[in-house]
């Protein structure tokens, strides 16, 4: 049985206990993950995005499909392998992941067709995302944190924002010295160099699991879900309403960035500076949704964020100059910086953690209904030569998010918590 596996292999780590602060490690580990993945696979499309229309003379609808077909692929790998966090080791599930995006990278840099790099993304990418990047960190943190555990998802999260920070003001320079495919093939070679020495050294501990005791009050953290209990819950669907219109109109805007900032006449240059700037503004977005997660009610939380992005969208109709633009990727970056450490605490605090993976899993194959944005914004252009429709569109169904979240149940409201035992 794979639960049996996983146990026997935690009383063997358990003879070598980890330090009180390993903790953290764990956290910086995901952050150092999160970068790399999200900031070569999630960050840095939109610049490979022109190169492929001229290189493939296909429309931007069909270019799009690269990244709804991850998106989707996202979703439907999301439950399986959210399981397979929760029964088994995370250090080799976590090695598979770097070596499966690492060898995505390589392969798409020998692409010579446009359909190579749809199928790509539609398999190699995503697998190796879901192991090395978002699902197993928050899985991760959540399931080493108790207390701080908004602060420390928060902190994991800024991962993704530095990565895209960073990684695609170096891919613009990589494309502009290497062009696309050699650019790829340097970024696979990195991802291979610092993912797996990294992970193999830190992940040499398995998550505590917390002993149930049948005198002790019911704890969440001790409470095992079926699928049937997850997807029956309220608590369940209301941040996923919530959440897809804010996921829809992310991919909306950012993956299409490199191809609309060349109709308004700038360089690439200046998408990758917006997505910096988009990112920057999600290092304090994490930090400020993460740390007030475990103190604030959560449905406030997430109107601040519909706000911000409402405000952004609307900046982003017409022709914008660049400091409405800044100010645009500033809002946005703010707005959607709380979606990774909303997530984790909104759902770890109405779900404990030791069903966290399959929770988290559920989570993220109804989040792909949103991945429809990238896609749908390149069709609005490609039939009105212009973004505007499509971004007052996602304006517009962030809002009905706005009134269901009042609904969201606080987590003492959850439904029943007894704890049913799994391990033994």
């Amino acid at each position: 049985m794979p639960c049996d596996r996983l146990q026997r292999f935690r009383h063997l780590a358990c003879r070598l206990s980890p330090s009180p602060h390993y903790r953290w490690y764990i956290v910086a580990l995901t952050l150092v993950n999160q970068a790399l993945a999200l900031g070569v696979i999630i960050y840095s499309f939109a610049l490979f995005v022109v190169p492929w229309l001229n290189e493939f003379e296909i429309s931007r609808s069909r270019v799009m499909l690269a990244i709804f077909a991850f998106q989707v692929s996202i979703g439907l790998l999301s439950p399986i392998i959210g399981r397979f966090l929760d029964i088994h080791s995370m250090r080799y599930l976590v090695l598979t992941g770097a070596v499966l995006m690492a060898a995505g990278l390589g392969l798409l840099s020998v692409s010579t067709e446009f359909w190579h790099i749809v199928v790509i993304y539609m398999t190699l990418l995503p697998t190796g995302m879901l192991l090395c990047g978002t699902l197993a960190s928050q899985t991760m943190v959540s399931k080493w944190f108790t207390a701080n555990r908004g602060f420390a998802i928060g902190l994991s999260a800024m991962g993704t924002s530095i990565g895209g920070l960073t990684i695609p003001l170096i891919t613009t320079v990589l494309i502009d010295h290497f062009e696309w495919h050699g650019a790829l093939l340097i970024l696979a070679i990195v991802s291979l160099v610092v993912l797996i020495p990294l992970n193999y050294l830190v992940l040499r501990f398995e998550p505590p699991v917390e002993e149930i005791d049948e005198s002790a009050e019911p704890s969440l953290d001790m409470r095992a879900w079926t699928s049937r209990e997850i997807l029956a819950s309220k608590a369940f669907w209301i941040p996923v309403i919530g959440l897809i219109p804010i996921n829809a109109a992310f991919g909306g805007v950012q993956f299409n960035l490199g191809a609309y900032m060349s109709d308004l006449g700038y360089g690439q240059s200046v998408a990758a500076q917006l997505i910096a700037t988009t990112s920057f503004m999600m290092i304090a977005g994490k930090l400020f949704y993460g740390s007030m997660g475990d103190r604030m009610d959560h449905r406030k939380l997430y109107w601040v964020m519909a706000l911000m992005m409402i405000i952004s969208l609307v900046i982003y109709q017409g022709t914008p100059g660049r400091m409405e633009l800044t100010l645009a990727a500033g809002f946005q970056g703010f707005a959607t910086g709380g979606v990774m450490p909303m997530m984790g605490i909104m759902y770890a605090s109405r779900f404990g953690t030791l069903s966290f993976g399959r929770v988290l899993g559920y989570v993220n194959m109804f989040l792909m209904v949103g991945s429809f944005g990238s896609i749908f914004s390149g069709w609005i252009f490609d039939l009105t030569q212009s973004y505007d429709a499509a971004f007052w569109i996602f304006a517009g169904l962030i809002l009905p998010g706005v009134f269901t979240i009042y609904f969201l149940p606080d987590s003492a409201e959850s439904e029943d918590l007894t704890p049913v035992p799994v391990l033994s």
